[in-house]
């Protein structure tokens, strides 16, 4: 999947940024939890899912856990590297105004918008954490 070559390259132009590990962790925890509670992305994971399966079938007959569970960190890579990305290069400040930053990030993951209740991993990191 391209996808997946492309996500890698630009992983590795992240972790020169001085501030890629922490960006990375949170990116991973708040995708973990997208795709966990089926938010966002949805519709672009199955289908990345369903292309992963078809192309390894014994994916789904050689293991007794899911494909999709087996699976969750390489099909939200791509994502989770985006959001990383956009996330390392945030001011180090916690963001009262938040709209025009989800803005960004959801232009950034492809998405028109992202509406997040106030729950919300990225939401909670961005209004209460200095990154």
């Amino acid at each position: 999947m391209p996808e997946l070559v492309a996500a890698h390259h630009a992983h590795q132009r992240l972790l020169r940024h001085p501030r890629a590990l922490t960006a990375w962790t949170t990116a991973r925890a708040i995708t973990t939890r997208w795709y966990d509670h089926q938010q966002h992305l949805t519709h672009r994971w199955h289908t990345r899912l369903a292309r992963l399966c078809a192309a390894n079938p014994r994916l789904i007959t050689t293991h007794s856990a899911s494909p999709a569970l087996l699976t969750r960190d390489l099909i939200t890579y791509p994502e989770t590297v985006t959001l990383a990305r956009a996330l390392a290069t945030l001011p180090n400040q916690p963001h009262r105004e938040t709209s025009s930053t989800l803005t960004l990030i959801a232009h950034r993951l492809g998405l028109p918008r992202l509406p997040l209740n106030a729950n919300d991993p990225l939401r909670v990191f961005l209004t209460h954490t200095r990154h």
